[in-house]
């Protein structure tokens, strides 16, 4: 039988994303106000200053919304597909890697050592949610690690492909509550 299942996760904006919002808005208002500034004191080329101002207002917004992430893990058979939605605009592929080649698994806590791993993170940045680790062996980047936010029914369908040894780490039960009355 086919395993699919499928999960986008949108992640929440950081402290570290939101002073990055305020600095690119803060530079593009200050470098289009002196674009125009300067073009007003050298008395030529106002329509060009405007438009040069128009630009960087432009780009600073593109660049803001760059900051708008989602993460989507694609489950199929055994393999596990994660990429990154930019701005609901562009996809970048991260890692694929086989759940049966995981040599570990966890919640995953601040200040959880990954040692010289490699780490990949897809998470949701939300405290309200719980990360996941996993370890495992990748061709192209060695020891990795990936932290990841995988709901419950990502979970499970994680869970029956895992090494038999790592399953038992994963306490979730094997069918939604709903399922059980």
């Amino acid at each position: 039988m086919d395993s699919f299942k499928e999960q986008i996760i949108k992640k929440e904006n950081t402290s570290h994303d939101n002073m990055l919002r305020f600095l690119i808005s803060f530079a593009a208002v200050a470098l289009g106000f002196g674009v125009i500034m300067f073009t007003i004191s050298a008395m030529a080329y106002l329509p060009l200053a405007i438009f040069i101002a128009g630009a960087i207002i432009y780009g600073a917004v593109h660049l803001m919304q760059n900051l708008n992430l989602e993460y989507e893990y694609i489950f199929t058979n055994g393999d596990l597909d994660i990429d990154k939605v930019i701005a609901a605009r562009s996809r970048k592929h991260l890692i694929t890697l086989k759940v049966n080649d995981a040599t570990d698994i966890g919640e995953y806590k601040e200040g959880v050592s990954s040692g010289d791993k490699s780490v990949v993170l897809a998470s949701a940045m939300n405290s309200e949610l719980t990360d996941w680790y996993m370890d495992f062996k990748h061709a192209e980047y060695g020891e990795t690690r990936l932290v990841f936010t995988p709901n419950d029914d990502m979970l499970r369908v994680i869970k029956t492909h895992l090494p038999r040894n790592i399953r038992n780490k994963v306490n979730i039960p094997d069918k939604p509550e709903e399922d059980f009355e």
